[in-house]
C-alpha cells in the first residue's frame, strides 16, 4: 500500500492506512517511509501529552515510549540501508509499544480525572451492596439461561 500524502494520526488510534500497510505483505520503500512518519507523529503527540500531564509519571509509559522511539530510530536506519523487512519489523514493534504506552497513559488519565481509587481498583466488598448485587446477578443469569434455551429450541425447530 503506497500513499502519496502523509496522514494525520488521531489520538484514539493509529490511522487505518497504517494498520492496513502493516498487515499487507507487500513492503515498499514508500510504504515504510509513510509508516515511519505516521509513527513519529503518533509518538510526538503522545510525548507531548505525557509532558503536559499534571499527575505522577508512570514508569511503564516512559519505558514504552523510550522503547518505541528506539525502534523508530532503528526503522529509519534500516530504511536508509534499504533493509525493508527489518524496517517493517521495527515499525510493528514500535507501534505495539507506542499503543501500549498510549492505552496505559489514557487509563492513568481516566483514573486521575475520576480520582484515586475510583477506576479499576480491587477493593474489599462492601456488605450493604453485596446482597443486592448477588440478587441482581442471579436474575441476569436466569434471564440468560432462559434466552439460551429459547434460542436452542427455535434452532431445533428449524432443523
Amino acid at each position: 500500500m503506497v500513499l502519496s500524502e502523509p496522514c494525520e494520526v488521531s489520538l484514539g488510534a493509529p490511522a487505518r492506512w497504517v494498520l492496513l500497510a502493516l498487515m499487507s505483505k507487500v513492503v515498499t520503500k514508500n510504504s515504510i517511509m509513510s509508516q515511519l512518519v505516521a509513527l513519529e507523529q503518533f509518538l510526538n503527540r503522545l510525548k507531548e501529552d505525557v509532558e503536559h500531564a499534571k499527575y505522577r509519571r508512570n514508569q511503564l509509559v516512559a519505558q514504552s515510549l523510550e522503547d518505541a522511539t528506539d525502534e523508530l530510530t532503528s526503522g529509519f536506519k534500516n530504511l536508509a540501508r534499504e533493509k525493508l523487512t527489518k524496517a517493517h519489523l521495527n515499525i510493528k514493534l514500535a507501534w505495539l509499544r507506542a499503543n501500549y504506552a498510549r492505552q496505559l497513559f489514557d487509563s492513568e488519565t481516566v483514573e486521575y480525572e475520576l480520582g484515586e481509587g475510583n477506576y479499576l481498583e480491587l477493593t474489599e466488598e462492601e456488605p450493604e451492596f453485596t446482597a443486592a448485587a448477588k440478587a441482581h446477578f442471579s436474575y441476569l443469569e436466569s434471564e440468560l439461561k432462559f434466552m439460551r434455551s429459547e434460542i436452542q429450541s427455535r434452532m431445533g425447530k428449524k432443523k
